[in-house]
């Protein structure tokens, strides 16, 4: 193998081993880098939808604030426990029926007196079984949510009803999820896969969706609920991103929230395929690049080989050369480098195998001419 070969070969191979390393730890560095910012964008996506998901239990709050305040509910409601005439509570009943369908999402109005005894009702959600609570407060409270005949969850609110300082009985508001369903049904941000989940817990510790998924036509309850939906309801604001999956067994990453004023878990999930995927891009645009810059290598080291051992062929060349009698051949010496000190030292030693030469032929002759000029001399004595 001449030196040209040893030369391409040599800068073809160390370059392809830079490029390689390079290559792996560009993808490493850059794998993580789109990771940890997936982990963030999902991060601030759970919380933006947090914020959402707190705006619209204020919403819903507001909606039974508006239903309280209606004074002529709240005075009927006072004259029928005093004299339970009927025509009090048909008005009564008429004023609910009016709040119900002019209030947005309210499906059922009850009132209840002092005792916490059913008075009226307007709407036709199914009746809640959460235990009606009557203590004595001003404000409104979420008392949880129940899956009505129609397999359909709704969320119930309570309320005390006072008039002229004096708590005349209490209020339940049934409202539907239509909002949450629009909420966890905008995907934007969350690419072809992710979802938003919005669960409560029963009292048996059992997670309930209140909502349908991007990916199921029907609630999805957990009688056993997975890590991240744990964390969620434990109130932990975490990221997921290894050994977790969500209910069809495919590997995602989940950001967890948690509502504290309704007791609600807020997960946000995207597959990790499609996340994973970004890197798997990097990582063909990097083999791609690498594989042009590979051929490119291999061109440039070879040419590269070439030129940098013309010098030394050219030193070969001469030596051969001069063996094989070119005696007065020398070497190209203006190379300011290693080469050029070969060349120049190659070209002083010749010189000086030629001076010996010429000494040695000229001793040669001298002895000759004496030794003819001795047998001259014989002859002419």
């Amino acid at each position: 193998m001449d030196i040209r070969t040893k030369l391409a070969l040599a800068l073809v191979s160390v370059s392809l081993l830079s490029m390689f390393l390079l290559g792996a730890f560009a993808y490493q560095v850059s794998s993580d880098l789109l990771q940890e910012i997936s982990e963030r964008q999902l991060d601030a996506l759970a919380e933006a939808k947090k914020q959402d998901l707190e705006q619209i239990v204020e919403s819903w709050r507001t909606h039974v604030r508006l239903i309280r305040s209606r004074t002529q509910l709240r005075i009927r409601l006072q004259e029928y426990q005093q004299s339970e005439e009927q025509n009090v509570l048909v008005e009564m009943r008429r004023i609910a029926e009016d709040a119900q369908k002019s209030t947005e999402h309210v499906q059922r109005i009850t009132l209840f007196d002092r005792n916490g005894n059913e008075v009226i009702s307007a709407g036709n959600a199914p009746r809640s079984p959460v235990a009606t609570v009557t203590a004595e407060e001003t404000d409104i409270w979420y008392s949880g949510f129940y899956l009505g005949d129609d397999g359909q969850p709704r969320i119930v609110f309570n309320s005390t009803l006072s008039l002229d300082a004096e708590v005349i009985g209490s209020i339940e508001v049934i409202i539907g999820v239509t909002t949450l369903q629009n909420l966890a049904g905008n995907y934007r941000g969350l690419g072809e896969t992710g979802e938003t989940m919005i669960f409560g817990q029963n009292p048996d510790g059992s997670a309930v969706l209140l909502h349908t998924l991007r990916h199921a036509g029907q609630l999805v309850s957990w009688d056993d609920p997975p890590e991240y939906v744990r964390a969620a309801v434990a109130g932990q604001d975490q990221v997921f991103t290894e050994d977790i999956q969500d209910y069809r067994g495919k590997r995602v990453w989940a950001a967890t929230r948690y509502l504290s004023n309704v007791d609600w878990g807020l997960v946000v999930k995207v597959d990790a395929e499609e996340e994973g995927g970004r890197a798997l891009g990097l990582r063909e645009d990097l083999i791609d690049l690498g594989l042009a810059l590979g051929a490119f290598a291999v061109a440039g080291g070879t040419l590269l080989g070439i030129f940098l051992a013309r010098p030394i062929r050219e030193l070969e060349q001469v030596v051969r050369r001069v063996q094989q009698g070119e005696s007065s051949l020398r070497a190209n010496a203006r190379l300011d480098d290693e080469i050029g000190l070969l060349a120049e030292a190659l070209n002083e030693y010749l010189d000086d195998v030629n001076k010996k030469k010429e000494k040695k032929r000229k001793k040669k002759e001298k002895r000759k001419k004496e030794k003819k000029e001795k047998t001259a001399k014989k002859k002419a004595q």
